[in-house]
């Protein structure tokens, strides 16, 4: 950048500003107005005390490009909280605190098929590992980080390759709610920045829910009921398992962002009471302990993908992409 493009810059980024602001207010205004024209819109939440055993799921992935191949490593770790009064009391991990990761190759896939190739295997390991750990350790309430369904990004076109990875991941989905039916055990996603817009929409906000709630909802409290789709559910499979899923937002702490909690084979008011304790960790960052430590095990060094190209390379011939060793930036 040039030194006499400083001031345009300035002046450009303070407008945009200016904007952001103005929109904020008005997000504001619409969500005061939301309140008082609805007060079933927003629940009060009693904190619970816990006292069962919490099972937290995520998954660490890292993604190359090799000639011809796509790359993917990836790994899944369940953390196992045990909480008598609120208190942590034990934990321990499945399959191990630092399981090995696994490594996924697809030949010939075009750009878009590649990115969901990645999330379809992010899903499969994260699902497969859930239901694992939850035989393993038989929680009162597993979370999963994440929604309880595959995204509309995440299906592959009719005729892709790709159908029959997500048939399967469709089915974990079906043995992951059967399972929780069976044991009895809640089960929860939670994602921390939902780009859903389904509550904003119905008050003409123009924003993502995550960032309404942050107007709508005070500490300790939730929105009331909605639905999981966002305008006609989709047909089939995912529209099936869909109904039996309870979605809300959540503020645990003033401090940071709502939580979008999707609830399976749980009340509402359990959920969020539950919710509420788990994430009092930090005023700072409103998350559950449990899943914390899961996303902390789960996460991948790069290292690991550069050494897995390395072997690649050097036993099967493969060369890297030329924009990856040009000696120049």
């Amino acid at each position: 950048m040039f030194s006499g493009e400083i001031p345009y810059m300035r002046e450009k980024l303070a407008a945009l500003a200016c904007e952001i602001r103005s929109s904020y207010d008005s997000i504001r205004d619409k969500a005061g107005a939301a309140r008082l024209a609805d007060p079933s819109l927003v629940v009060k939440v009693r904190k619970a005390d816990v006292s069962l055993r919490v099972c937290a799921v995520d998954g660490g992935l890292l993604a190359g490009r090799m000639h011809g191949a796509d790359i993917v490593v990836v790994r899944a770790v369940a953390a196992v909280f045990d909480y008598e009064d609120s208190a942590l009391k034990a934990h321990f991990h499945h399959p191990e605190k630092c399981p090995q990761p696994q490594v996924e190759i697809k030949n010939s896939l075009e750009e878009h098929e590649a990115l969901v190739f990645r999330s379809l295997i992010r899903l499969h390991h994260e699902l497969s590992c859930a239901i694992s750990a939850l035989d393993a350790s038989n929680p009162g309430l597993l979370l999963i980080d994440g929604s309880l369904l595959p995204l509309p990004g995440d299906r592959p076109s009719d005729g892709s390759e790709l159908r029959p990875l997500y048939a399967e991941i469709i089915a974990l989905y079906r043995k992951l709610y059967l399972s929780c039916s069976e044991k009895k055990c809640m089960l929860c996603g939670v994602i921390k920045d939902s780009r859903s817009k389904k509550l904003a929409n119905e008050i003409g906000a123009g924003c993502s829910d995550t960032l309404l709630c942050s107007y709508l909802l005070n500490e300790n409290e939730r929105t009331k009921e909605l639905g999981y789709f966002e305008g006609r559910p989709p047909n089939g499979d995912v529209a099936e398992l869909g109904g039996q899923v309870k979605v809300f937002y959540i503020r645990p702490s003033r401090n940071d962002l709502p939580l979008r909690i999707e609830a399976f084979g749980c009340g509402i008011d359990s959920a969020a009471s539950l919710i509420c304790t788990l994430s009092s960790l930090s005023e700072n960052y409103a998350y559950p302990a449990a899943l914390i430590e899961a996303d902390l095990r789960a996460a991948l060094d790069p290292g690991e993908l550069e050494a897995i190209e390395s072997s690649l390379s050097a036993l099967s011939g493969m060369k890297p992409l030329r924009r990856n060793s040009r000696p120049f930036r």
